[in-house]
């Protein structure tokens, strides 16, 4: 065991004002665990279970944490940083003031989650369900691959997705999800299937 399982043990699951690197937490236990002021750099924690886990004022740097289990986790002023969270179950998380960048968050689940100012920049997306959730003070997709995610009663309205990858989505019947979100004209197109429209002189 690394050093931040130990000092989980013996904080009784809380950990504050602390730096780690490249631990390995692999499929251990630490549900309800609490984290404040700390920083991960290179640390693994795949398939590790934290659900109902609490993170302020917490910096993950290349960090693993794919197939993890983090739901009902509670995140505030948190950055995540070329991360890996392929997989990742956050299933009705929240989130306030936490930010994403150049992070792997491809069939991640975050259904049923509460977004209060939060961005999502460089990050991979694709096949993640987004579906249910709720945004407070807006959301920022920057450059982002929301490839065949699934957003069923994700209202949108005011995102800016022109600088994302959308092909694929996955919305309800009546597609309101997209009803007032930004789109760049050349996106138009990744739409129009969802619609059922087809497109002179692009169909075969």
């Amino acid at each position: 065991m690394g050093g931040l399982a130990e000092a989980l043990r013996q904080g009784d699951g809380l950990v504050a004002e602390a730096d780690f690197e490249d631990e390995d937490l692999t499929g251990q236990v630490f549900n309800a665990a609490e984290f404040s002021l700390v920083t991960l750099t290179g640390c693994i924690l795949v398939g590790a279970c934290l659900d109902r886990a609490s993170f302020t004022d917490v910096v993950m740097r290349d960090c693993d944490l794919s197939n993890a289990c983090l739901r009902n986790s509670y995140w505030k002023r948190c950055e995540l940083i070329g991360c890996r969270l392929v997989g990742v179950d956050m299933f009705q998380s929240f989130f306030s003031a936490t930010h994403a960048t150049d992070t792997n968050l491809s069939f991640a689940n975050l259904a049923g989650s509460k977004i209060e100012r939060g961005r999502l920049k460089g990050c991979n997306l694709a096949e993640a369900s987004l579906s249910q959730l709720r945004f407070k003070g807006g959301i920022v997709f920057d450059r982002c691959d929301l490839t065949r995610a699934e957003l069923f009663q994700t209202r949108l309205e005011g995102a800016d997705l022109s600088g994302c990858e959308i092909a694929g989505i996955r919305l309800s019947d009546a597609k309101t999800e997209l009803r007032g979100a930004k789109i760049a004209p050349e996106q138009a197109i990744d739409l129009v299937g969802l619609l059922g429209v087809r497109v002179l002189g692009l169909d075969d």
